[in-house]
């Protein structure tokens, strides 16, 4: 894939040699607690074979991720477009917990929602976000995503309970 070029941001493929840095940056409860596939704990092993997994993935048009980079300062987060249980996209995205509050997570969106628009001609792109995270739901509203009023239930490491994930769906206008 190519590089995506933001005002502030670069998305790039993601190597191997992010793996320490993902972990150290992702191993968050805080963070875990709000993303569906991580295992806990998060660990250099889980960052290393997830990293091995994703050139297969893209080939297979199943997903294409790419890490979130602030020139300077290196990787701040992770971002992607992902076939789950459809042959829709579905948009999915995190940050470093000291780069949150600070507009990285919307304008990053917005680059991989351009790109999935030329690169990939999609027409339809799906999201969930849990309920407990409203800046998420915010942040999928402002690009477009509008509720379905559908909503699934997750089981989450960190979480007591399953938490209810509210879909969105943006389509082109």
């Amino acid at each position: 894939m190519s590089d995506i070029k933001t005002q502030r941001l670069v998305l790039r493929d993601f190597t191997i040699s992010d793996a320490p840095l993902l972990c150290e940056l992702i191993a968050v409860p805080e963070i875990i607690k709000m993303l569906e596939q991580p295992p806990w704990p998060y660990t250099l092993t889980d960052a290393k074979l997830w990293l091995q997994g994703l050139p297969s993935r893209e080939q297979r048009g199943q997903a294409y991720c790419f890490a979130i980079e602030l020139p300077g300062t290196g990787l701040i987060g992770g971002i992607s477009l992902q076939k789950k249980n459809s042959d829709d996209f579905n948009l999915g995205f995190w940050l470093g917990k000291d780069f949150w509050g600070k507009g990285y997570a919307s304008e990053a969106a917005k680059g991989i929602m351009r790109w999935g628009q030329e690169q990939l001609q999609l027409t339809k792109v799906t999201a969930g976000y849990f309920e407990d995270n409203p800046a998420s739901g915010k942040l999928l509203s402002s690009l477009g995503f509008v509720a379905t009023g559908k909503s699934c239930s997750i089981n989450n490491p960190l979480r007591d309970k399953p938490i209810a994930c509210l879909d969105m769906i943006w389509t082109v206008q």
